[in-house]
């Protein structure tokens, strides 16, 4: 195989952490190749040294033949290496070429915007991608999977030979991440590589051409995708076998803990269900459907202009997050960035955040008390961190995510409202996310899961409520849990 790029003995040291070890990576041209290994093995890091936004401590990288030195990130895209994080970056209040162009936006005379070259050129990348939208249109009016699709157009812009794709398909539905896996075989086709990141495993068998893995900062092995099967794959991953990925245990359920009747507010339309004690009830729809509203109603983050609500047989309003933290509910939102985390800020006072009123003494914080509960659920959920004083951002977003569920779990609240609890996080850290929602519900509490993934609603849920335009299209007891018929009321089927 001819190789476009080597990454060759790379390793980086940060404080208390060996991020990379002697780790070597060969890809190449017009490959699929997928990188995987659990939250921390190195994925990020080894990806950024190959944008040039890090430095290695030690190793080179060879593009086409050529030995980079002194990389910079605009060095590595003039060489033709795009890296489309999970993290989208875009500014909403630009229009789509502007987007597409930012940087590189054509001038004609006087040196002014040459508008009709800008719109003509982004005519045909969108018409590459199969995107159809108005080059002008404002990127803030376009959906989540749309502008997945725009930031892949920004890399071909720049005449990449190779195209990072981070988690690129944790905002898509199935129909959407068929569009963009037929556009990445096609670049495949015409000689783009691609190295490609997921911690789905079903997505790596249909797309890639090879694997490799890493674990713990250390290269693992790379193989042909279709030499090997899942479970070795994983077991390379976690070094350790996972026989079980869906640890769905019976428990009977009780009373119901929360039940919403005819609940009404902006794309939330007349829906009625219950969450019963000791129960994961799974809330399943395609993007846009109203499953996030219907969730943010019941915490207090949307008006409600009609129904009710009641919690544990009484009637509530809930008109803030506030006030239903008070109430017992918590909730887990899906952009752990945006509105999940102070990502600013350390480790320990993001987890301790909901509780702070409670560690509050006379005059003043007991930060005893506050460290101690902390350094509990750190270990509880294997947070992989050098100490609850590191900085929120500097961990994995498997290990962001761990660290919003001990947030609110050290607040005991009795209802959970989990929006795509393991986007994002790797196979070891999802089963250990799974066992945990188990143990919540043997507590007696009751969870409200919302996922895009069916084997993962269909694996830990013990009831399907399908929701289409804000209203519920179906529901379907364990016994009943059918892929097909889920999506066939997913998209309106009668």
């Amino acid at each position: 195989m001819e190789y476009i790029l080597e990454m060759n003995n790379i390793a980086k040291q940060f404080p208390g952490v060996l991020a990379l070890d002697d780790v070597s990576l060969n890809l190449g041209r017009g490959e699929i190749l997928a990188l995987l290994g659990e939250n921390g093995a190195g994925k990020s890091t080894l990806m950024k040294i190959l944008a040039g936004a890090i430095f290695p401590d030690s190793g080179d990288i060879v593009i086409d033949g050529e030995t980079i030195q002194d990389v910079s990130p605009m060095d590595m895209l003039k060489k033709g290496v795009s890296v489309v994080y999970q993290e989208l970056s875009y500014l909403d209040n630009l229009s789509v070429a502007e987007n597409i162009f930012l940087g590189d936006i054509p001038v004609g005379r006087l040196k002014r915007v040459d508008w009709k070259k800008l719109r003509e050129d982004t005519k045909a990348l969108l018409a590459d991608i199969g995107l159809q939208v108005n080059p002008m249109t404002e990127v803030s009016k376009l959906s989540i999977a749309q502008k997945q699709m725009l930031e892949i157009a920004k890399a071909l812009s720049k005449n990449s030979k190779i195209v990072v794709l981070d988690e690129p398909t944790s905002a898509l539905n199935d129909v959407e991440i068929r569009t963009l896996f037929g556009l990445l075989k096609e670049l495949a086709r015409k000689g783009i590589s691609i190295i490609y990141i997921s911690h789905k495993m079903e997505e790596i068998f249909e797309i890639s051409d090879r694997v490799q893995v890493l674990r713990d900062g250390k290269h693992i092995g790379t193989v042909e995708t279709s030499s090997i099967g899942i479970k070795e794959l994983v077991s390379m991953m976690v070094g350790r076998t996972i026989t079980d990925m869906y640890p769905k245990e019976e428990i009977q359920a009780g009373e119901p803990m929360l039940e919403i009747e005819n609940l009404t507010g902006a794309s939330v339309h007349e829906v009625s269900l219950e969450v019963r004690s000791g129960e994961i009830l799974g809330l399943f729809g395609l993007l846009g459907s109203g499953r996030t509203e219907i969730a943010e109603c019941i915490f207090g983050r949307r008006r409600i202009t009609g129904g009710s609500i009641k919690i544990d047989g009484r009637p509530v309003t809930i008109g803030s997050p506030e006030e239903a933290i008070k109430l017992g509910i918590a909730y887990i939102p899906r952009e752990r960035k945006a509105d999940g985390l102070i990502i600013t800020s350390s480790l320990k006072h993001n987890m301790s955040l909901v509780f702070l009123k409670k560690l509050m003494g006379l005059f003043r914080l007991n930060t005893k008390l506050e460290r101690g509960l902390v350094s509990e659920w750190i270990e509880k959920l294997s947070i992989k961190t050098p100490g609850a004083d590191v900085p929120i951002e500097s961990l994995s977003g498997g290990n962001q995510q761990k660290s919003i569920i001990g947030k609110w779990m050290i607040n005991s609240p009795k209802i959970l409202i989990m929006n795509e609890p393991t986007r994002g996080v790797d196979v070891g850290a999802k089963v250990e996310i799974y066992k945990l929602m188990e143990s919540i519900c043997r507590e007696g509490k009751a969870i409200v899961m919302i996922s895009s993934e069916t084997p993962e609603i269909m694996g830990i849920s013990d009831r399907i409520v399908v929701i289409h335009e804000g209203r519920v299209n179906g529901e379907f007891m364990r016994g009943e849990f059918d892929q097909e018929k889920i999506m066939y009321k997913a998209i309106g089927g009668g």
